[in-house]
């Protein structure tokens, strides 16, 4: 017998899923239907031509290797001979100028006091605040509100020059208003001893050195890994596996131990949409419950600026995060061309700058005003009047859901209710970033064919 699986979405959740789902089930007779509702795959991984480079992401462009997912589904794709890595330039914070981010910080937690007063991020009285960490008593963790942790353990000028400019950049987030649980690297200090510093600095020295790169991507743009899922998928896989195109989906319902997709009948359906869009295809207390996930727009403004007009003091660098106390509209620059070698070696500089975030919303701009900002804000950082020769805007409405404080209790609440051979996945629900992604399509697969496997059992 025939078994069905929907898969709902075809950005790189919804792809990995597919392809472990066929993986898995290789010795059983299962048909996997992917809808994506949008003419491409890719979701938010879009990568096009700009400023004479053959490929510049306009979503994300890199992912971190440390977590293996990505970089295990690339090289299976036989991408392996395709990844490069950023260069050796160094990212910053702009607070009254650019200053290196400090050695020793994990996700802009301290672990050494004489490095972040060497950076100059810090004033005296933010530098002998952050001091107090040595002294203070264990910080309760129940609230589960980064913000509130780093400002007790640490002061305000580390939370907002530090941590909530790396956090908040990553997450497009409010720090205050986001859920400590849902970033396991400082979870994981607050919960390891009574000093956040002490234990900090314990972690790095017991974490094994690696020698190799935090950050790859395909030399082609991350487009390179959805356009090799697509292939893989229809050279091993064809005959079970099916794409559909401008296939958005309206509803989907139980029926008799069996799921309803637009009225198709599907043993099961694993739906790696958005929680916005999974809501809307839903119906009772689990599409009330994902609408209650917030979520921020962001927009990229792409610039190509002359090497000529290029400032001396910005060479060398990766790019910058600009903290919150001191944000108008723009959140993060990255050097696009100086981050990675292949976008280098032109007649212009490569800028993506990030606009927007949780409580800073920009998406109402039109392009002109959005890239009129861009110019305006990155000229002031840098002392100088840039003036692009080309631009290019990509928005990216409600792109980054907010993990509100306590976020793991409500997907647990929802994933007690969606109802046996229905599995949400994707970034609403446990981790941004492709290997999180990677890894929670990979985690969708394995409960559906569990699924599967059960309900076909005497």
């Amino acid at each position: 017998m025939t078994r069905s699986v929907a898969v709902i979405g075809g950005g790189i959740t919804g792809l990995a899923a597919s392809r472990h789902l066929a993986y898995l089930s290789s010795d059983h007779d299962l048909s996997i239907t992917v809808f994506e509702g949008e003419e491409r795959l890719g979701g938010k991984i879009s990568t096009s031509p700009f400023a004479g480079r053959a490929a510049v992401d306009e979503g994300p462009d890199a992912f971190l290797v440390r977590m293996p997912a990505a970089i295990d589904l690339t090289r299976s794709l036989g991408l392996g001979d395709q990844i490069t890595a950023p260069t050796d330039a160094r990212a910053a914070i702009w607070y009254d100028g650019l200053r290196s981010i400090p050695d020793g910080v994990l996700l802009g937690v301290p672990t050494s006091l004489l490095a972040i007063a060497r950076s100059g991020l810090l004033s005296p009285v933010g530098l002998a605040r952050a001091g107090l960490d040595l002294v203070l008593p264990r910080t309760p963790t129940a609230h589960d509100s980064i913000g509130h942790w780093v400002r007790t353990r640490f002061g305000d000028e580390v939370h907002d020059r530090l941590v909530d400019a790396l956090v908040g950049s990553i997450y497009g987030a409010d720090t205050d208003r986001f859920s400590l649980a849902a970033v396991p690297q400082i979870a994981a200090l607050a919960g390891r001893g009574r000093s956040a510093l002490l234990s900090g600095r314990s972690a790095m020295r017991t974490t094994p050195k690696s020698d190799g790169p935090i950050f790859a991507a395909p030399i082609g743009g991350l487009a390179d890994l959805i356009n090799a899922l697509e292939r893989d998928l229809a050279k091993h896989h064809g005959d079970r596996v099916r794409i559909i195109t401008s296939s958005p989906v309206a509803e989907i319902t139980a029926d008799n131990g069996r799921w309803r997709v637009d009225g198709q009948a599907f043993d099961a359906v694993i739906n790696a949409a958005p929680a916005a869009a999974a809501a809307e295809m839903m119906s009772g207390d689990i599409a009330e419950t994902l609408r209650t996930l917030e979520t921020c727009g962001v927009a990229m403004v792409t610039l190509a600026v002359p090497i000529a007009d290029w400032p001396e003091h910005a060479l060398g660098r990766s790019g910058y995060l600009v903290p919150k106390s001191v944000q108008r509209t723009v959140t993060a620059v990255s050097f696009a061309s100086q981050k990675w070698a292949h976008l280098g070696g032109h007649d212009s500089v490569v800028l993506r700058v990030s606009l927007g975030r949780d409580g800073l919303d920009v998406l109402h701009l039109d392009d002109s005003a959005l890239i009129d900002a861009a110019v305006a804000e990155v000229s002031m950082h840098l002392g100088t009047d840039l003036a692009p020769v080309e631009s290019r805007v990509t928005r990216w409405p409600g792109a980054f859901t907010q993990y509100r404080p306590h976020h793991h209790t409500t997907i647990s609440h929802i994933e007690r209710g969606t109802g046996a051979g229905l599995v949400l996945a994707g970034s609403s629900y446990r981790g941004i970033g492709i290997p999180a992604c990677v890894a929670d399509g990979h985690r969708a697969a394995e409960r559906t064919m569990s699924h599967l496997e059960e309900s076909v059992s005497p």
